[in-house]
């Protein structure tokens, strides 16, 4: 199946299943969901759909494996809309997972290049996978930060702050109380 490098690199570290003929070969039966998905796009074909990616932006090829029965139940072959409506639910699963993973790291302070970074040092996806500046133009567009889980998350820091002082006897109960505005009772 044709796909975009950054697809690639999500479907071989979450379902690459080598053996002795293949050292790349994608098994989905591990997602009942994504399978059914594929499944329910493959299609019997001849040659004459060989070209059915001709004109878009898939550079890479991953090859997904099927068994003898879906072969023959199914088929074998994806058309070029059923290829293009595939990698647009893998492009979703992975830009998901970058939401995610930036908008937790933004939120207790990390800068956007830095959470990048990580991203891609944890996911193995390359610069030349999908580079820094789309990265930062899909984030800019389509993540949304919400400044509550940040504030929540500084709430509870806080609060564990002034319960490990009260603990150590550095703060009072008195102290405790006016620093947080809660009864000692209320502590974690």
């Amino acid at each position: 199946m044709p796909c975009k490098r950054y697809v690639k690199a999500y479907l071989l570290a979450n379902f690459n299943s080598p053996d002795d003929n293949w050292d790349e070969i994608v098994n989905l039966s591990a997602d009942k969901e994504l399978n059914d998905q594929f499944l329910n796009r493959l299609k019997r074909g001849d040659n004459h759909l060989s070209s059915r990616t001709k004109g878009t932006r898939y550079t890479e090829m991953v090859h997904i494996e099927i068994s003898w029965d879906t072969f023959y139940r199914h088929g074998w072959m994806l058309t070029q809309g059923e290829t293009l409506k595939f990698n647009q639910c893998l492009e979703r699963r992975v830009k998901s997972m970058l939401y995610s993973y930036v908008s937790s790291l933004h939120a207790v302070g990390l800068p956007v290049s830095e959470c990048i970074n990580r991203f891609r040092k944890s996911t193995k996806i390359s610069e030349f996978d999908w580079d820094t500046d789309s990265i930062r133009k899909d984030l800019q567009r389509h993540m949304k930060l919400d400044a509550t889980i940040a504030d929540d998350f500084f709430k509870k820091i806080e609060k564990n702050v002034w319960v490990t002082l009260s603990k150590s006897k550095t703060i009072t109960e008195q102290g405790y109380k006016t620093y947080t505005g809660e009864d000692e009772e209320d502590k974690i």
